[in-house]
């Protein structure tokens, strides 16, 4: 909640009540009578105020965006909500006030060179009767690519990046068909075709062609439903070679790795890199990791550190047992004697990590690795932050760790190592899982 008394003002008869004012987007002004809201708390208490005003001002927000699917949709969505004898009775007064009373030649042979009722009047009347089902939806209203994919963002939950994924794959089809905002039953397969092949000469790899032809897939295919079109879509089976060139990643040699944490200033990156190597976490995970989620184990006397399990190993978890509650579950891992000290620091200064996003440390790890110069044996793509968790893995595996608890400890997502080395282990098995963690080589 903002704690400043930006849009409240005091009013009333003893200027001790709390009013929200602030003046309509010019977006959604059509769902309002007057050009600023002058909305009362019924409160002199700030505090709560301010409350209602964040909650007013996020329903406003809400409404902008929504409006992004078009005018049309969202009178629509307004009417479909309503009973339809008070839609009816609406219907009347609404042609009373805007149509009949100002435009009563509207329709009529004698009209000649009178002017029509305004295109947003002749829209918001289709709404309505959409609504109530005396016509089917106009073609010209018809929902456009941009539409459906943020009508689809609000049925389901997509990360931040595959959001702006989204955005870029409709862009860069508009772009290409020289166009605005192409409607959804526009598109025909040959459009799909002829973007396909603009992107192969642009010499883009065939991975992120079809990453463009999978969120446009998604998208069109909500759009299809929205719009009840009875065709295939078009951006199914592109026939993209996706795993022609796509490279596996490779284990850091360890000097390397000791190189690229060396051109590392701040000790909190070097931490991530140190949490990666002595748990086999995945950079999501280390980056999730709080200074609360390291502790003393009560019943073994082992420090340990929890963590939360990614999206992929959510989903996995989920798949295996439904009742299971990824949003609580964290794995426990005893803490390597070399990354004891510094874990401690970290979980005493209570800083948190200085860059706290994977995409932000992701794009720092990639700076720093290119400035190791090795002209026998260069760094590459193929050694990424990821490809430390493979180094977890071959040590464990050179250890002679048992497979069961060395799955347990990198998170591995198999049924065995779930269920039989579960996500709450504590006590004694800590004390085996720390003897095993030590056997990890020294970075």
């Amino acid at each position: 909640m903002s704690n400043d008394n930006h849009n409240l003002a005091l009013k009333g008869s003893k200027k001790d009540i709390w009013y929200v004012v602030k003046r309509v987007p010019k977006s959604i002004d059509f769902l309002f009578d007057k050009p600023y809201i002058n909305k009362s708390t019924k409160t002199s208490d700030i505090k709560l105020a301010r409350k209602l005003r964040d909650e007013i001002l996020a329903q406003i927000d809400s409404w902008v965006e929504e409006a992004r699917l078009g005018r049309f949709n969202m009178l629509l969505d307004k009417y479909s909500k309503m009973n339809e004898d008070d839609l009816y009775q609406f219907r009347d007064m609404w042609l009373e006030q805007n149509i009949y009373q100002p435009f009563p030649w509207a329709g009529n042979r004698e009209q000649g060179n009178l002017p029509d009722p305004p295109a947003e009047v002749e829209e918001e009347l289709d709404a309505i009767n959409v609504a109530l089902g005396v016509i089917v939806k106009p073609s010209k209203y018809g929902l456009t690519m941009n539409q459906a994919m943020i009508a689809n963002f609000r049925y389901k939950k997509y990360t931040d990046t595959t959001i702006l994924n989204h955005k870029r794959s409709v862009k860069r089809l508009n772009d290409f068909l020289n166009t605005k905002d192409i409607a959804v039953s526009k598109i025909k397969r040959r459009h799909a075709l002829e973007f396909k092949k603009f992107l192969e000469k642009t010499h883009i790899s065939n991975g992120t062609i079809a990453r463009y032809f999978q969120d446009l897939h998604v998208i069109w295919k909500f759009g299809k439903k929205e719009e009840e079109l009875d065709r295939e879509n078009p951006f199914a089976e592109p026939d993209i070679p996706v795993k022609s060139g796509r490279k596996s990643y490779l284990s850091w040699h360890i000097e390397d790795l000791r190189k690229v944490i060396a051109t590392m200033k701040d000790e909190r990156d070097k931490l991530v890199v140190y949490l990666a190597w002595y748990t086999g976490s995945r950079l999501g995970e280390c980056i999730s990791v709080r200074p609360e989620d390291i502790y003393k184990d009560k019943q073994s006397g082992v420090w340990v550190v929890s963590i939360k399990p990614d999206r992929m190993e959510e989903e996995y978890l989920n798949k295996i047992d439904k009742s299971f509650k990824t949003e609580n579950a964290r794995r426990v891992v005893p803490i390597h004697k070399e990354l004891l000290k510094s874990l401690q620091k970290f979980k005493i200064e209570g800083k948190g990590w200085k860059r706290n996003t994977p995409n932000k440390y992701s794009k720092y790890f990639g700076r720093q690795k290119y400035k190791i110069k090795d002209p026998i044996n260069p760094v590459t793509k193929q050694h990424s932050f990821h490809s430390i968790r493979h180094n977890v893995c071959t040590n464990f595996d050179r250890a002679k760790v048992e497979e069961r608890v060395a799955a347990r400890l990198v998170g591995h997502s198999t049924v065995g190592a779930t269920m039989n080395y579960g996500y709450y282990s504590e006590g004694v098995e800590f004390e085996e899982a720390l003897e095993a963690v030590n056997k990890l080589p020294v970075l």
